[in-house]
């Protein structure tokens, strides 16, 4: 049978290169391509790809918080997290979303293609170092007071420099919402600035680094 997926992450040559390299197997169809959360969460709903390839930082959104979004409507769809980041949290928060492999964007594309392959037919699938991080994920406490995804979605925002103007421009509420999340952050995780609120954005895999 033929795999059919969907690729979302914003970096435009590995979702290329990644969709030219499924396009030449047989084995697979890609039946989409995506750069934001947003454009994921519209469009695939309909296309119900049988195996979803996602980014885990996207511009708009996490794309564990895409995932979260979707689950409802994508029961059958099998996920492969694709991270560029190294951390326990990360790892634990996208297991417990439903992803069924992780891979780092340095693995090797050998790889890549048996993670796609294992993950397609229902099977778990993680690298060695994300193994590695599931384990040490479940020997430390998880979060008491976790993020909902409007607030991880405001933090990413902020993360990224965004006043808070901005943030309600972009999510299409009031300034006032967005302030209001902004306390709701700040007392559940201790962050007290901007740049509190940067470098653990970063230190989740919200965000890259800025180089």
């Amino acid at each position: 049978m033929v795999t059919r997926v969907a690729v979302v992450d914003d970096q435009t040559v590995f979702r290329e290169l990644l969709a030219e390299l499924l396009v030449a197997d047989p084995a697979y169809e890609v039946v989409g391509q995506f750069g934001t959360g947003e454009e994921a969460i519209a469009a695939l709903p309909r296309l119900a790809p049988d195996l979803l390839v996602l980014d885990a930082v996207l511009p708009d959104r996490s794309g564990i918080d895409v995932l979260r979004v979707l689950r409802g409507s994508l029961r059958r769809t099998m996920v492969l997290l694709v991270t560029a980041h190294e951390k326990p949290s990360l790892v634990r928060e996208a297991v417990e979303a439903g992803v069924r492999g992780i891979v780092t964007k340095g693995t090797p594309l050998r790889e890549l293609r048996e993670a796609m392959a294992r993950v397609a037919a229902d099977a778990t699938y993680f690298c060695s170092n994300t193994a590695s991080l599931l384990r040490d994920s479940l020997q430390s406490p998880a979060p008491e007071r976790p993020l909902s995804p409007r607030e991880r979605q405001v933090l990413q925002l902020v993360a990224r420099g965004l006043s808070s103007k901005q943030i309600a421009s972009e999510l299409g509420v009031g300034e006032k919402t967005v302030s209001n999340h902004r306390t709701h952050i700040r007392n559940k995780l201790g962050l007290r600035d901007v740049a509190s609120f940067t470098r653990y954005a970063i230190e989740h895999g919200l965000v890259e680094p800025r180089t």
